[in-house]
């Protein structure tokens, strides 16, 4: 059984290792390549829509945001959809909308009970007259010129949902902020690579657009409704793809916990979308999404958290038998250095590419790593508690089940 284990470990390692490697060098290739890709000056007409509930500590400055962006002011509504607030958030934005003296159109609806994010764009679309529906949430602020960045990509026909890019605002200056950024430098180079190829089947919730024909309703009890979103799309036929080039601020909480309960939440609604729509693996009708970026993404988020944690179980036990067994394992101390040698250039060159105009993708290496492993494990507990949750759903049922049929019996 001992002699198992070096041959387990190492086995896991190559596949995590060698999976990552090439997905990497190929989003980077790829990423690299969209640069070139060239985007029509469109304006059809837009529905801007803004989601709030208990935002009243920011939600001025999203309104005074939204009205000063860069877009046809004939051609632009806003529209925002307080989900029964508790504190003085639906007041405020009265307040502004009776106040507004600008030529933006501006308009508030209100849900009579709090019933989710879903339920509130749910309502909110079916007030949109735009061609285009676009969300954004309240905490976040837009550049100027997101607007006009966002609808060109519908000038490619094929495309059907876009989503932009989030940037750390200036004065989240805590260590939080800076994991993020080092987080989101990997983050926005799959994004982008895999838009190039095909699609990408996470979207950044916070500021994304959609052809109105194509939004279906939510379910109430859908988590992330931006992946579901991006997802719906795809399987609709149309293309649905990330565009750096349309940036938003989103501001750090200083609490790790908080940020903890978020990328928790975060964690939930990505494995809830992607087993609601695992139809689509290594589905040849849905061309390299269903075939190379959709089975790379349901590894990463599904399969690889597991597959590390059996890695980092079986290291322990692997360090006691090669402390006995050095002079007969030299081979495999060599093949283990030029593993993580491989790995380590790897990750050198996705940390210095410059994929986007403006910048380059200089961040630190540790902090990439302890962020991977960090969000793996993140993975793992939502997988637990997901995998708990369906059993004891299964059971309810069976029970429910078992006393129906002992009462017609």
């Amino acid at each position: 059984m001992l002699e198992l284990i070096p041959i387990i470990f190492w086995s896991l390692f190559f596949i995590l290792a060698g999976f990552y490697s090439v997905y990497f060098i190929l989003m980077i290739v790829s990423a690299r390549k969209s640069r070139s890709i060239l985007k029509p000056s469109i304006t059809p007409s837009l529905s801007l829509v803004i989601p709030v509930h208990n935002e009243s500590k920011g939600i001025i400055r999203k309104l005074e945001n939204s009205v000063c962006l860069d877009y046809p002011r004939d051609k632009l509504e806003i529209i925002v959809v307080d989900d029964c607030s508790s504190d003085d958030t639906y007041q405020l934005v009265k307040n502004f909308v009776n106040d507004f003296s600008g030529q933006t159109k501006i308009s508030l609806l209100s849900l009579d009970k709090w019933s989710g994010k879903a339920s509130a764009l749910n309502h909110a679309w079916t007030h949109c007259t735009g061609e285009i529906v676009a969300m954004t949430d309240a905490d976040i602020i837009l550049e100027k010129d997101a607007l006009q960045k966002i609808v060109r990509n519908f000038g490619n026909k094929q495309v059907g949902a876009v989503t932009g890019r989030l940037r750390v605002a200036e004065n989240s200056s805590n260590s939080t902020s800076a994991s993020e950024k080092n987080y989101r430098s990997i983050f926005d180079i799959i994004r982008l690579g895999e838009s190039y190829i095909d699609s990408t089947p996470i979207f950044n919730g916070l500021i994304m657009a959609f052809r109105r024909e194509l939004l279906g309703r939510l379910d109430s009890d859908i988590i992330a409704d931006d992946t579901e979103l991006a997802m719906f799309s795809r399987e609709k036929g149309w293309r649905a793809i990330y565009d750096p080039e349309v940036v938003a601020y989103e501001f750090i909480s200083e609490s790790k916990k908080e940020r903890a309960k978020q990328k928790m939440r975060r964690g939930r609604g990505i494995v809830q979308s992607f087993l609601r729509h695992k139809k689509i693996l290594f589905n040849p009708k849905f061309s390299k999404y269903g075939l190379i970026i959709f089975p790379s993404e349901f590894f990463m988020h599904i399969v690889s958290p597991i597959l590390l944690l059996l890695t980092i179980g079986t290291l322990i036990p692997l360090i006691a038998i090669y402390s006995l067994l050095i002079p007969t394992n030299i081979l495999l101390y060599v093949l283990a250095f030029v593993a993580l040698s491989i790995c380590g250039l790897v990750l050198f060159l996705i940390l210095r590419t410059k994929v986007f105009h403006s910048e380059k993708n200089v961040v630190n290496p540790f902090s990439v790593f302890l962020s991977f492993l960090t969000h793996e494990f993140y993975l793992v507990a939502v997988l637990f508690s997901y995998t708990l949750r369906s059993l004891h759903i299964k059971k309810k049922k069976e029970d429910i089940r078992s006393a129906w049929q002992t009462k017609t019996s």
